[in-house]
């Protein structure tokens, strides 16, 4: 008779424990190095992005083209002075009509002094304009901060992420070479490690999607302050900004709408002023006479004239004047309408999406602890000898990576929202 002895067979949990330490030790002995990247703040990006952007530069134009505008406005209300210089022979006409030529060299006053308030009602249509176009670069300068914070949100993501993904393949690695130490002590079986195989293929993959992401958001901020590369890299943000608290009415645009409605207004009443009479003054000093030497020897002397004009048929001007101001008028009430409402509705949509993101940040909360621990005990039974499968670890795993790129991404919108609830409130 034969006696056979069998030796005790190590657990499963005992070799995988070795396999474990076998690995991570070399990453225990040499630490990864850190790299010293220099990383673009918030604030450096904002600063940057407003002052490469066209469209802030194209708006200071305007801004500054509303100011000359506004002193072209108000040059009518100061009297001008001209001069003039004439030297003038009518040698082929009779002289009893023209007393055989003329000479002069004077300085003219002319001065408007009573209009019907036409010429003031332009100029305070000129300011509203001028105010207006002030505003507009306003806006223009938080749309760029709109866009910019949007698209460095947009990269702070892509960055973690990679590393996300980046962590989940590493740990898939020691996974895979635990089940690797497993099967050559014959504790796990091939299908496990191709398994584990396999989704660490996929993981790496998912890296790489990533990362592609990373690079085109770092395009997209770089574009913003002239940096067309994928080497951009984002300082991290470690709180969620609140939503601010204000009224719509003070965003830039609608303030500009209401100065443009301001100035179309009094753009009505100048034109409506045209019909009616205006007082001009003209006083004149020099020297005006018919030969150039008995003139400047005999005739220095001044005059004044006083005028009095009034349009009595002009075939319809002022009556197109009057309606073409009424039409600016009316389209810019209705541009006012038409931008509140967009506004008010972005508001509305901007602050339910950051509600809702902090709703699913909440639940995510809650739910990423749980599934780390579901991943925990699933691997542990897996490695004890318990009844869990790889499958079922795997499962976990990805349940686990799931919750932590939602998060990711439930951080953006509500980061997003809260910048656009800025930008329709105005504030910066």
């Amino acid at each position: 008779m034969q006696i056979q002895t069998v030796a005790p067979k190590t657990s499963r949990l005992a070799a995988a424990v070795a396999a474990t330490i076998a690995i991570l030790l070399p990453s225990l002995i040499s630490p990864p190095a850190v790299s010293a990247t220099n990383r673009l703040t918030l604030n450096e990006a904002i600063s940057r992005a407003i002052a490469f952007a066209p469209s802030v530069a194209a708006a200071a134009a305007a801004s500054d083209l509303g100011r000359a505008a506004l002193g072209e406005a108000r040059a009518p209300l100061y009297p001008s002075i001209d001069t003039g210089l004439v030297y003038y022979r009518t040698t082929g006409y009779s002289t009893a009509i023209t007393n055989d030529g003329e000479t002069a060299a004077q300085a003219t006053l002319n001065y408007t002094a009573y209009d019907f308030g036409r010429r003031l009602a332009v100029m305070r249509a000129a300011r509203y304009a001028a105010e207006a176009a002030r505003l507009g670069l306003t806006a223009s300068q938080n749309q760029i901060v709109f866009d910019t914070s949007v698209a460095y949100f947009d990269l702070v993501r892509t960055q973690r992420e990679v590393a996300e993904w980046r962590a989940n393949r590493d740990q898939l690695n020691r996974y895979l070479g635990v089940i690797q130490e497993l099967e050559r002590s014959g504790q796990a079986i091939t299908s496990d490690v191709l398994r584990i195989h396999s989704e660490r293929d996929s993981v790496e993959l998912q890296l790489a999607t990533a990362d592609q992401a990373r690079r085109k958001a770092a395009i997209v901020l770089g574009s913003f302050i002239g940096e067309y590369d994928d080497n951009v890299e984002a300082e991290d943000l470690t709180s969620l900004p609140a939503p601010p608290e204000g009224d719509i009415q003070r965003n830039p645009i609608l303030r500009a709408d209401q100065r443009n409605i301001d100035s179309a207004t009094l753009a009505v009443k100048a034109a409506e002023a045209e019909r009616y009479p205006n007082l001009g003054m003209q006083l004149t000093t020099g020297f005006l006479g018919i030969d150039a030497p008995h003139t400047f020897n005999n005739n220095f002397g001044a005059s004044y004239q006083g005028v009095v004009g009034m349009p009595i048929f002009d075939g319809g001007l002022i009556r197109s004047h009057i309606d073409a101001a009424r039409a600016r008028r009316m389209a810019a009430i209705a541009q006012r309408r038409q931008d509140e409402l967009v506004l008010s509705q972005r508001l509305a949509d901007a602050r339910m999406r950051y509600n809702e993101a902090r709703r699913q940040l909440a639940i995510l909360a809650r739910s990423i602890p749980v599934a780390h621990d579901s991943f925990a005990l699933d691997w542990t039974r897996f490695l004890g000898g318990g009844s869990a499968t790889l499958l079922e670890v795997i499962d976990a795993l990805r349940q686990l990576q799931t919750f932590q790129i939602t998060q990711l991404d439930e951080e953006f919108a509500a980061r997003q929202a809260a910048a656009e609830v800025a930008l329709v409130l105005g504030v910066r």
